[in-house]
């Protein structure tokens, strides 16, 4: 054999060889490149899966805890205020406080994400039941400072009144003691009526018997609402 042939056979021997392991590292590069796309792809819709499955837990819990918010505020005023009022006659102004914390509705006021998720009509009940129970609280803050103002009066006629007995040399027993405590609730209805607290109560009162509709529809909605599939929860 000659020289040249023999360095034909090694050059073709070393092509081959060449070329082999290229196509051995282009496939295994293929084949990585691949199966990172498809890692990659299944972390992807893993993360949005879990991502949408936590947007619903927590659009869920969220709602259970404004219904929670809702009703128990309103069982609480309804006991402590709002069934009184609804008793008293027309015209009469409501001389009860009732004290009302800064924050009464910690969960509504962090929960606009929520409300957003959800089907729109159920939001906008949710938003005019939140909007018509704080419209209640600020007639019944207003209610409260009417009410000490007209407590103030009667306490000071009432002062007046047993400060001129006692000038007089008169005792100041038990039957002059009950005279001047009705005098005070006398004098303080009076004066409450001058603060125009008879047409705060009939406010109150209208707005108490629709809320009392209301809130029983709104939650009756959430729970109709969080009961559907998960997929419709979320309505985007």
């Amino acid at each position: 054999m000659q020289l040249i042939d023999i360095s034909n056979l090694i050059i073709a021997a070393i092509g081959k060889l060449f070329s082999t392991e290229v196509f051995i590292a282009l496939t295994a590069a293929y084949i990585g490149a691949r199966a990172t796309s498809k890692a990659t792809t299944k972390a992807h819709n893993y993360s949005i899966n879990k991502s949408k499955h936590d947007e619903i837990e927590t659009t869920r819990n969220t709602l259970k805890l404004i219904k929670v918010e809702l009703t128990s505020a309103w069982e609480i005023y309804f006991s402590e205020y709002g069934s009184d009022l609804l008793e008293l006659p027309n015209g009469e102004p409501c001389t009860d406080i009732f004290p009302i914390g800064k924050n009464p509705f910690p969960i509504y006021d962090s929960a606009p994400s929520c409300l957003a998720n959800i089907d729109p009509q159920l939001s906008a009940k949710i938003i005019r039941s939140y909007m018509r129970v704080k419209g209640l609280i600020s007639m019944i803050n207003l209610n409260n400072a009417d009410c000490q103002i007209a407590f103030s009066a009667g306490r000071n006629a009432t002062q007046e009144l047993a400060n001129r007995a006692i000038a007089e040399g008169k005792e100041i027993n038990e039957e002059l003691t009950k005279r001047l405590d009705e005098y005070h609730d006398y004098y303080a209805i009076q004066e409450a009526r001058k603060l125009r607290m008879d047409q705060t109560a009939h406010a109150m009162k209208l707005l108490t018997i629709e809320l009392q509709d209301l809130l029983s529809i709104v939650s009756k909605d959430i729970d109709c609402f969080i009961s559907t599939a998960p997929e419709n929860l979320i309505t985007k």
